[in-house]
């Protein structure tokens, strides 16, 4: 019987956990992509993400920055570009694993960077 409390005791702490990292980078790939001229072509790099605050209502703010590279209208890759986007998420209830997010702010540099770019600003750091 005390393993049966334990277990469930243990799936209840699991199923309200906060978003996570991992969560917000997903959201702001999918979001990032959807922007593209050919979404399913777009790759990324260097990703990361940092929690800028939480507020009374249990939801965190994050910031994901990285760089993107997607065709354009010709069909060629156009060089990967930073990009830097706010969310806001919460976690949608006790029981469920899901988010309700919101996106504060995006923004893609049209401008392609080298891979070791020394004059790239990155919030996320």
């Amino acid at each position: 019987m005390k393993m049966v409390m334990v277990i469930i005791s243990s799936l209840l702490f699991l199923t309200a956990c906060k978003p996570t990292e991992e969560k917000a980078i997903e959201l702001a790939k999918s979001e990032i992509s959807h922007d593209m001229k050919d979404p399913l072509s777009t790759q990324f790099r260097d990703v990361v993400s940092k929690k800028v605050g939480e507020k009374d209502d249990g939801s965190i703010a994050m910031l994901v920055c990285g760089e993107v590279n997607s065709k354009n209208s010709f069909g060629a890759y156009a060089g990967y570009s930073p990009f830097v986007i706010a969310l806001t998420m919460k976690s949608k209830g006790f029981f469920s694993s899901g988010v309700v997010y919101a996106v504060e702010g995006k923004t893609v540099d049209d401008r392609p960077t080298r891979k070791n770019s020394a004059n790239t600003i990155n919030p996320c750091k």
